[in-house]
């Protein structure tokens, strides 16, 4: 059997970050060397107190950054040395020419590095402070009449400096390049690996039932050996529940994690409860830009073949590199996604789908909703508001006309956003079905307080009316979030 996803190599969120961290380091070594030259060229040949400056400057800020490597961490040191760069740069320009100087192509340059490695929060930051400091400077040319130091450079001296600055900015350019070429290689070498895998896997677990089903049918038909047979049997099913379990890692290993559920919300915690370890249930949470992305999903049945549906489901997520409009565009490509991975078109194709809640939130607390028969709610100081869905289900035996209804609401920064499957409200206990009422009274009491408490609070309430008397019906999925 192969080796789960996930078992041997890193998740694609902590990849990714390593890159771009190794990235960051051998850019910082291009700077040395770059600075080092610089200073050579000035110091030797053109002007003997601006090469001192740049050695008793740029060298001893770059060892700093060295230094401070594995102390302090780099996404901070990366910050620090692409605004002291633009800062020593926009200095550089006013001795050489100004606004003619080619130092304001390299601050421009310069936003390419800040995106790529800090992301769009930051970067938008350093674009507002070098278009702030590149203004500043274009005003008080204007005004001024020319350049704002009047610096007696030579014209070979000047063309020297600006040679250097483009040579700095062809640097730049191609080591920016270079990062983002392998850590696109290696982002689709590592979603292809995953994806072969995961077909794999599943072929695998396939033939394991088919050979489970096959010595089933051998014993009814030999009772005259019923005793060799049952040993068989034993043996084969400790196979197949380990491979069960073993499954059981795999999916939990492609859910979000709350370490990342941490850095996207307020607060969030899940209830996830699958009734024969591999569940039909899933759920999903990233952020996209300013918007973030919570998602819910019930697959057709439970066990095996729901986790398999639960796989498709979350790798469709999985392939998302920006989110759609709304929620109701999400929900029809899932649609469509799922009747052509399943051939669902065939006469003989598979037939299974899910229910599904999907709701984007942005950071002015606008929240939009949307679901193919999932549930959702929200807690806030008004008390419950059930969040409308739609009555179509993801995939099938055919797609349907029925457009996805989205609902939108304007939200408080302290609400409480639900996201479940049904396993919780009809599973059946000492006191009966437990119900929705019950599950939006036990919701109620928690609003204002810990989301980990109140998820703690239905885990032990679900365990109490179960007990030994009553077994788990369905997959339990319960997703509570806070914004940011």
């Amino acid at each position: 059997m192969t080796a789960p996803l996930g078992g041997h190599h890193l998740l694609y969120a902590t990849k990714i970050e390593m890159d771009k961290e190794m990235s960051f380091w051998r850019k910082v070594k291009f700077s040395l060397a770059f600075v080092v030259f610089f200073s050579f060229v000035e110091f030797f040949i053109l002007d003997y107190q601006l090469g001192a400056f740049v050695v008793f400057t740029g060298i001893p800020f770059l060892g700093v950054i060295y230094f401070l490597k594995g102390k302090v961490k780099w996404e901070k040191l990366c910050t620090a040395y692409i605004v002291i760069l633009i800062t020593a740069l926009l200095v550089f320009s006013l001795i050489s020419g100004g606004m003619q100087s080619h130092a304001i192509a390299w601050i421009a340059t310069t936003l390419i590095t800040s995106y790529w490695f800090l992301g769009k929060e930051k970067g938008r930051l350093i674009l507002i402070y070098s278009v702030t400091l590149i203004s500043s400077l274009f005003v008080i040319e204007l005004i001024h009449g020319g350049p704002l130091l009047e610096v007696p450079l030579k014209h070979h001296h000047l063309l020297f400096i600006n040679w250097l600055f483009d040579l700095g900015i062809l640097l730049n350019i191609s080591n920016d390049i270079k990062s983002i070429d392998i850590q696109t290689t290696s982002f689709q070498n590592k979603l292809k690996q995953n994806s072969d895998e995961l077909i794999q896997f599943g072929e695998e677990l396939s033939q394991t039932n088919e050979e489970m089903n096959a010595q089933k049918e051998e014993i009814e038909s030999q009772r005259d050996a019923i005793e060799q047979h049952h040993m068989e049997l034993t043996k084969s099913m400790d196979q197949v529940t380990d491979s069960i379990r073993y499954a059981e890692t795999i999916q939990v290993a492609l859910l979000t994690r709350q370490n990342e559920l941490d850095k996207i919300f307020s607060e969030a915690s899940v209830l996830y409860k699958p009734k024969d370890h591999v569940s039909g249930d899933f759920y999903f949470a990233r952020q996209y830009g300013n918007k973030t992305l919570m998602v819910v999903g019930d697959c057709t049945g439970h066990g095996v073949p729901g986790a398999l549906l639960s796989m498709v489901g979350l790798e469709a997520l999985d392939r998302l590199e920006e989110l759609p409009e709304s929620p109701a565009i999400l929900l029809e490509q899932l649609d469509g996604y799922f009747f052509d991975k399943l051939r669902q078109s065939d006469i003989h194709g598979n037939r299974d789908g899910m229910d599904i809640s999907v709701a984007y939130v942005d950071q002015e607390y606008n929240l939009s909703f949307a679901g193919a028969k999932g549930k959702g709610l929200i807690v806030d100081e008004n008390g419950i508001t059930p969040l409308k869905s739609t009555n179509r289900s993801i995939g099938g035996a055919f797609q349907r006309k029925r457009r996805f209804e989205v609902t939108k609401l304007k939200i408080q920064p302290d609400t409480m956003i639900c996201l479940y499957s049904d396993g919780f409200v009809d599973q059946n206990g000492i006191n009966g079905k437990i119900g929705t009422l019950k599950f939006r009274e036990m919701l109620q009491r928690y609003y204002l307080k810990y989301t980990k408490d109140c998820i703690k609070e239905l885990d032990t309430y679900l365990r109490k009316e179960m007990s030994d008397n009553y077994q788990q019906r369905d997959d339990i999925t319960i997703f509570l979030a806070i914004p940011n």
